[in-house]
């Protein structure tokens, strides 16, 4: 008898999980037995093991020919698998084919059961499912799966459509991981891991901004309360006496449970502020709060019943109750700055909302990359002097032409150059000026509308990053660093590419373990950053690390070469590309 059937408990608990197994493992077998067992036991040690352990996940089970493995959270599990593959990728190279060993991976997020022993249930087999119509090398992911970590991995997604699973009532929509993001797009990037662990000593007059519920049952209606979230925090990032987390911290907290006082501590904030819209037809209700995160004491609450044609006169009104209450007062001056240009017609402002929604995505996905376009144009369209739309069509397109490969240069330039014409004082059009004025290495040019934006919205983290960035590609390290420490100040859940500056930073001014620190610290390595890693260890005495760091980079890299990466790095002293070039050549992933 069984300990199951002896009585054992059963529980259940929501999971992400991995369903592996080996492609063809039986004519593998037949073709040499004992060297395909000694194989897979090496793939289990040297490479399915420690990535597993790496992403924080567990082996619940082998299956002869494969694994089941659970993570506590879907981002983790899907990087563990692309990185299994990609390191799978590059060890079966050298390999004739016949003799090579694949893997075909199925991801699931849903309910599991789970003893001791075994973890089961339709989520479960749902994993399975997916891994047996995955293409050899490849990694498949369910909706569920897509949702939580579109956001976060940093990797780019096809539709491979929905999928009539075995013993499945209806179809599941799957989606494919494609690779690395290969660029970043003019919009900030997302959070995905904590810079600051420990508590933080709260800063005064510092506010979160909750994300904004949605109340009623209209899934169309969160882009709307996630683009007025958004837009509340560009509204009080222009007050100088405010200390505001960013988008990002806000973005990284939804749908989590939160426990305010801690939360208070994490960001090192006094106040959170959280609301709710609801929207029907053409009115709206917002509700608000503002809570003393050290007390946990609510401070005020506010509800403000409008037509929808209104919404920004109540933005205007919230945001003076926040900076009024928190501050203590409200310059006269900066409430003027702060009051930019509004769409004339209500509909193209809801149709820049869905444009930044898919824009959002549209490094993972074609088809979003598409439809931001689409919307952008539609909000255009829709009022041709709404600055704000133009500005953020050159950002679409830029994120289109990582898909098509197209150049779309001189259209983004005139599309951001209208937006300038119609309104000078937005500090997200000068940000995404200097941005395409940084990929063309027009240094000077992009300094000014960096720092124009950051005059203008002082508070702006993401800003703060562009900026340490073009020091950098300056070679003035230092202030690079200075600028990095004051992103990192205002949001401690800043993306990998802006924590990327620091690495960077240290490389220049030859700092070479600290760049190894900070590139081990990254919950997930981009290809720029396993780049400079491999470039310090060339320094250092630690030929175990290098090898490493080497095999990481050329898994990553499989499908990017090493070359074309570091002509990205858009130096004007050309000495330090030189000296990157060296150091990759010695290392042996670059040739001379």
């Amino acid at each position: 008898m069984t300990r199951r059937a002896m009585g054992q408990q059963v529980q259940r608990r929501l999971a992400a999980v991995i369903a592996a197994d080996v492609v063809g493992y039986t004519r593998l077998m037949r073709l040499d037995e004992e060297g395909t067992i000694k194989t897979w036991w090496s793939y289990r040690q040297t490479i399915i093991d420690p990535i597993i352990d790496e992403f924080s996940g567990r082996i619940v089970k082998l299956t002869g020919d494969g694994f089941l493995a659970e993570f506590t959270s879907a981002t983790n599990a899907v990087l563990a698998a692309y990185n299994i593959q990609r390191r799978v990728e590059l060890r079966i190279a050298e390999v004739p084919e016949p003799q090579r060993m694949m893997f075909r991976i199925g991801v699931n997020l849903g309910d599991i059961f789970w003893d001791e022993e075994d973890i089961y249930g339709d989520d479960v087999n749902i994993a399975a499912r997916l891994e047996g119509i995955a293409d050899p090398g490849s990694v498949l992911i369910s909706q569920s799966v897509f949702d939580q970590v579109k956001r976060t991995a940093q990797l780019t997604f096809e539709n491979s459509g929905q999928q009539a699973l075995k013993n499945l009532p209806e179809p599941v929509q799957t989606y494919r991981v494609v690779g690395e993001l290969s660029h970043h797009s003019f919009v900030s990037g997302d959070p995905d891991q904590l810079v600051h662990q420990k508590p933080r000593q709260r800063i005064p007059n510092s506010l979160v901004v909750l994300p904004f519920s949605v109340l009623g049952e209209d899934p169309e209606q969160h882009y709307f309360a996630e683009g007025f979230t958004d837009d509340l925090i560009t509204e009080l990032s222009r007050f100088g006496g405010l200390f505001l987390t960013t988008r990002n911290a806000s973005l990284a907290l939804q749908d989590k449970p939160l426990d305010l006082s801690e939360l208070g501590q994490q960001l090192g904030v006094a106040y959170c502020l959280e609301g709710s819209i609801r929207r029907l037809g053409d009115r709206i209700r917002i509700t608000t709060r503002l809570i003393n995160s050290v007390t946990g004491d609510q401070v005020w609450a506010e509800k403000y019943d409008s037509v929808f044609d209104k919404l920004f006169e109540v933005q205007d009104e919230l945001a003076k109750s926040i900076v009024s209450t928190v501050v203590g007062r409200i310059e006269h001056e900066t409430l003027v700055a702060a009051r930019k240009k509004k769409p004339a017609d209500m509909f193209a402002y809801e149709c820049f909302l869905r444009g930044l929604e898919y824009h959002r995505l549209g490094g993972v996905t074609r088809e979003a990359a598409e439809k931001a376009l689409y919307w952008f144009n539609m909000a255009i369209e829709k009022d041709p002097e709404y600055s704000r739309a133009h500005a953020w069509k050159a950002c679409a397109l830029d994120g289109l032409a990582a898909w098509t490969q197209a150049d779309y240069y001189d259209e983004e330039l005139g599309s951001v150059t209208r937006a300038l014409d119609l309104d000078e004082n937005d500090a997200e059009t000068h940000r995404i000026m200097g941005s395409i004025c940084l990929s063309n290495q027009e240094f000077d040019k992009t300094e000014y509308h960096f720092q124009r934006a950051l005059a203008l919205n002082p508070n702006s983290a993401w800003i703060l990053g562009r900026i340490g960035e073009l020091y950098n590609f300056l070679g003035e390290a230092e202030k690079a660093l200075e600028y990095h420490k004051r992103a990192i100040a205002l949001d401690p859940l800043l993306p990998t590419y802006c924590r990327e500056i620091e690495a960077t930073a240290h490389y220049i001014l030859g700092n070479y373990r600290e760049t190894v620190k900070v590139v081990s610290q990254l919950l997930h390595k981009s290809r720029r950053a396993c780049l400079y890693q491999v470039a310090a260890l060339t320094h250092l005495s630690d030929p175990s690390a290098l090898a490493k760091a080497v095999e990481e980079l050329l898994a990553i890299t499989a499908d990017f070469p090493v070359q074309t990466l570091l002509q990205m790095e858009s130096y004007r002293d050309q000495e330090i590309p030189r000296q990157l070039s060296d150091d990759l050549i010695k290392a042996g992933v670059l040739n001379p």
